[in-house]
C-alpha cells in the first residue's frame, strides 16, 4: 500500500501542531563544545528533516551549509537527496568527505546506517565521522552508532532523556541522563537541571580531575627523586638529616602538599584541547625531568656557595660512630641541604598547582595556598633566624637554644666540635635568594615551557592527544577528534 492510496479522497479539516521547544541554553552549549574542539551530532528517532531543523537552530549545522540526506536504499544503492527540496544530490565519496563537507553537512537515516554497517562498514565509519544528524533511528540503531565509535577507540559520551536511549547510554563510555525516568537508572550521571549543559560540566570536571591526578602523580615522582638525591649526597658526605627534618620532609610537607594539590576546581571554560593522559608521555616527562634537573642544579649551587665561605668548617662529630644518626646531623652541609631541598618539597608542588586551561586559577586552590604560605613562612623563618624555632630542625642552632629530638625527653646538645650550626646572616640571605629563584625557575619551566610551548611544538610535529567522542540521543553526539 502506497501513501498515495491512503491519502485519497480526503477532506482537509486542519492541522494539529505539536511542539517540543528546544531549551534556550542549547545553542550556547553547542558553541562551547565547538570551542572546546568537541564535534557534535544528533541521534534521534524523529524524522530526519525534524532533526535537521533542530540541528540548525541549535548550531550543530551552520546556517550557510546545505544538507545532503542519505535517505533510502533503492536497488542496493544509497539515495542521496537535498534536504531543501528532496531533489537528487551528488553522492559523496568516503575518500573525499573532508573536501565534500567543507560547505555541506550530511544527515542519515537509521535504515541507511544499518545498510552501510552491514555491507560497507569501512565507509560507514567515514560517513559517521561527518554526519551531523542520524534520523529515524531505533533504540538498537542508537546502540549501534555509539558502539561503533567506542570500538574504533573514540572516548564517547551519550546523553538522552528517554527509555529508548538506555541502551546507548550504557554502551557509551560516559552516559548522562537528562531525566529522572528509565534513563537515569542505567546512566552513571543524571543531570539536575535536565539540559545538555551538563555535558560541558562533565567534560570540564573530567578534564580537571585528569589534570589534577597527573599533577599529584608528578609531585609524588618529584618527592621520590628529591629524596633519592638527598640520600645519595648524604651518603657521600657521611651525614644525614636530624629527626624533625625527616618528619617534615617525609610526613608533614609531603602529605599536606599531595593532599591539597588536587583540590582545585574545574576551569569555567572548556579548553580547546584535553590534558594528557599518559604517565610517560612528553608532557609528563618534560615537566618532571625539567623540574628535577633545576632542583638538582640549585642544590649544587648552594653546596658550592657553602664550600666557598671563609667561615665554613668541614663536618666534625664528637662521636666516631657515623651510624648514629643523632650525632652526624649537626653540621653546615646538612643545614644547607635541608634548607634548599626541603623547600623544593614545597616549591615543586607550587609548580604543579598551575591548572593552565583545565583547572581554576592557581590562587583559587585555597587549601593548597594556605599550606604553601604556611610552610614557606616556616621555612624562611627557620632559615633567617637563630632561635628555638629554627633549632627544631637544628638549623642556626647552638646549645643555648637546643630543643629535644622526636625520640628524646630532654634538649639535645649540638653534636659537633664547635657546638653550633649558626651561619652568618649574609649567607642565610644567599640561601633565601636561592630558594626564591629556584621557585621562580621551576614555576616558569612548567607554566611557560611545558604548558604553553610544548603543546605548540607538539601540534607542529603532529603529536596527537588521545581522541574522544561524546554522543547524545534526542540531543547531541559530541566527539573530540584531535
Amino acid at each position: 500500500v502506497t501513501r498515495e492510496d491512503i491519502e485519497n479522497e480526503l477532506s482537509f479539516a486542519g492541522f494539529i501542531n505539536f511542539q517540543n521547544a528546544m531549551k534556550e541554553d542549547t545553542p550556547a552549549v553547542i558553541q562551547s563544545l565547538r570551542e572546546g574542539n568537541v564535534s557534535s551530532a544528533m541521534i534521534t528517532g524523529d524524522n530526519v528533516l525534524t532533526g535537521i531543523y533542530i540541528a540548525k537552530q541549535a548550531g550543530l549545522i551552520e546556517p550557510k551549509k546545505s544538507v545532503i540526506i542519505a535517505n533510502h536504499i533503492r536497488n542496493d544503492t544509497i539515495e542521496w537527496v537535498n534536504a531543501s527540496d528532496d531533489s537528487p544530490a551528488e553522492s559523496p565519496s568516503p575518500s573525499t568527505l573532508e573536501y565534500f563537507c567543507h560547505d555541506r553537512a550530511l544527515a542519515m537515516t537509521g535504515e541507511v546506517w544499518n545498510y552501510l554497517l552491514k555491507y560497507d562498514p569501512k565507509s560507514a565509519l567515514e560517513y559517521a565521522k561527518h554526519t551531523h544528524v542520524f534520523g529515524r533511528t531505533t533504540p538498537n540503531d542508537k546502540v549501534s552508532i555509539v558502539s561503533t565509535f567506542v570500538e574504533i577507540g573514540e572516548i564517547t559520551l551519550m546523553c538522552g532523556d528517554g527509555g529508548n536511549d538506555c541502551g546507548a547510554l550504557k554502551a557509551a563510555h560516559v552516559g548522562i541522563a537528562l531525566s529522572d525516568a528509565e534513563a537515569s537508572v542505567v546512566a552513571p550521571f543524571t543531570s539536575l537541571d535536565k539540559t545538555i549543559s551538563s555535558v560541558t560540566e562533565v567534560l570540564k570536571e573530567g578534564r580537571c580531575a585528569l589534570a589534577s591526578a597527573l599533577a599529584a602523580y608528578k609531585y609524588m615522582i618529584m618527592y621520590g627523586q628529591v629524596e633519592s638525591i638527598n640520600q645519595v649526597v648524604n651518603a657521600y658526605l657521611s651525614i644525614t638529616f636530624t629527626e624533625w627534618c625527616w618528619v617534615f620532609m617525609d610526613g608533614i610537607w609531603t602529605i599536606t602538599m599531595a593532599f591539597s594539590l588536587p583540590l582545585a576546581e574545574a576551569a569555567k571554560k572548556l579548553s580547546s584541547k584535553r590534558p594528557t593522559a599518559s604517565l610517560l608521555g612528553p608532557h609528563t616527562l618534560m615537566s618532571a625531568c625539567g623540574i628535577l634537573a633545576t632542583n638538582f642544579l640549585f642544590l649544587v649551587i648552594a653546596l658550592l656557595a657553602l664550600w666557598g665561605q671563609d667561615w665554613f668548617q668541614c663536618r666534625k662529630w664528637d662521636s666516631e660512630d657515623v651510624s648514629d644518626v643523632t650525632t652526624i646531623g649537626d653540621n653546615y652541609e646538612t643545614s644547607v641541604i635541608f634548607i634548599v631541598t626541603g623547600y623544593q618539597y614545597i616549591s615543586s608542588a607550587a609548580a604543579y598547582n598551575f591548572g593552565y586551561t583545565f583547572r581554576a586559577n592557581w590562587f583559587r586552590n585555597y587549601v593548597f595556598i594556605f599550606f604553601f604560605v604556611l610552610w614557606t613562612v616556616f621555612h624562611f623563618t627557620a632559615t633567617l633566624t637563630a632561635t628555638k624555632f629554627s633549632c627544631i630542625w637544628r638549623l642556626n642552632c647552638d646549645n643555648e637554644n637546643a630543643v629535644r629530638f622526636v625520640t628524646s625527653t630532654e634538649p639535645e646538645a649540638i653534636y659537633n666540635n664547635f657546638n653550633t650550626t649558626v651561619m652568618p646572616m649574609s649567607f642565610r640571605v644567599v640561601l633565601l635568594v636561592l630558594m626564591i629563584v629556584n621557585l621562580i625557575a621551576i614555576c616558569s619551566w612548567d607554566y611557560f615551557v611545558v604548558n604553553m610551548a610544548l603543546p605548540k611544538v607538539g601540534l607542529k610535529m603532529g603529536m596527537a592527544e588521545d581522541s574522544q567522542h561524546v554522543k547524545s540521543g534526542e540531543g547531541t553526539l559530541e566527539a573530540e577528534l584531535n
